[in-house]
This record gives C-alpha cells, sequence and structure tokens, in this order.
C-alpha cells in the first residue's frame, strides 16, 4: 500500500467520528459562502482591487484545473483504490488530482500573499488548511492531491497576478 492510502486510513480509522463528520461536512461545502464575501467586498472602493484579483484568481484556477489539469492526470479517487478506505458525505465524481477544493481555498489565500495584503493571509490559509484536511477526512482526495492543488494554485494565482498587475487593473477598473 502506498504512504497516501495509508495516511488516509490512518485517518479513518483515528480521527474520523460522529461528532466531527457534521462539522467536516458543513465546512468542506463552504467555499461558496467565501466567494460570496469576496463578490460583497467588490463594493467597497478599499477592497474592490483585491476582491477582482481573488476573484479572476479563483476563475481562473477552477477552470484550468477542471478542462485541462484533472482530465490531464485522470487519478482516480482513493476511496476506488485504497482497500478498506470508505468515503464519508456524498461521493464526488471526476478525477482525484488535483483537489478542486483545495485548490480553490488556496486561491484565496495565494492571491493574499501575491497581493500584500497582511491581515488576510493568515485567516486565507488557516481556512484553506482546513478546507485541505477536510478532503482527506473524507477520504476523497490522497495526500499528494491536496499537495498538487496548494501547489497548482499558487502557480496559477501567480500568473494571474502577474497578468492583472501588468494591465493596471485598479480600484476603478482596467487603467
Amino acid at each position: 500500500m502506498s504512504l497516501d492510502g495509508g495516511i488516509l486510513l490512518w485517518i479513518q480509522a483515528n480521527v474520523r467520528n460522529g461528532f466531527l463528520n457534521p462539522i467536516i461536512l458543513f465546512l468542506t461545502g463552504t467555499i461558496p459562502y467565501a466567494i460570496a464575501l469576496f463578490v460583497c467586498l467588490l463594493f467597497f472602493k478599499k477592497t474592490r482591487k483585491f476582491a477582482i484579483y481573488v476573484l479572476i484568481g479563483f476563475g481562473v484556477c477552477l477552470l484550468l484545473n477542471t478542462f485541462l489539469i484533472k482530465p490531464l492526470f485522470h487519478r482516480s479517487r482513493p476511496f476506488d483504490v485504497v482497500k478498506g478506505l470508505a468515503y464519508a458525505g456524498e461521493r464526488p465524481s471526476g478525477y482525484s488530482f488535483p483537489s478542486s477544493h483545495t485548490l480553490s481555498a488556496f486561491s484565496l489565500a495565494w492571491m493574499s500573499v501575491w497581493c500584500k495584503q497582511k491581515k488576510w493571509i493568515c485567516p486565507l490559509f488557516v481556512y484553506a488548511c482546513l478546507i485541505a484536511f477536510t478532503r482527506l477526512y473524507l477520504g476523497v482526495h490522497y495526500p499528494t492531491d491536496i499537495l498538487g492543488g496548494i501547489i497548482v494554485s499558487a502557480l496559477i494565482t501567480y500568473g494571474v497576478w502577474f497578468v492583472l498587475d501588468k494591465i493596471k487593473i485598479g480600484k476603478e477598473g482596467v487603467r
């Protein structure tokens, strides 16, 4: 058995429990709320530029992951491969690598770094790490899927930040 599978089986045997299950299931579904927060930030002049960068970075990450990266790697879900591993919650569809939830949550955090939004960095990284953990807890992603989501989101969001910064997306729109 791979180290990836062993870690998931350990989490299933030692961490997963009836008390945490509803909390983890709620938390893993909160990305739309995080995106809604950034949509709301568009209405404030002070946070508009950051919100634009975050939302564009998030969208590009999700589109590239869904239509290019996941189909390219074509990795099966761990619960289909690791003997004895059961998933919790709804059975996800699609491929496993990299984790879209992790990539999405980390896209928010990485963009706060690239945009030098110091007050957002720590809360967004804590949130992203929690989302990443939920994917392992639920048995729907391998640890390397999580690592892939973190790295891919860093690369894509940096590229988005670089391009947006060059075309001068600002508080008043494109300059």
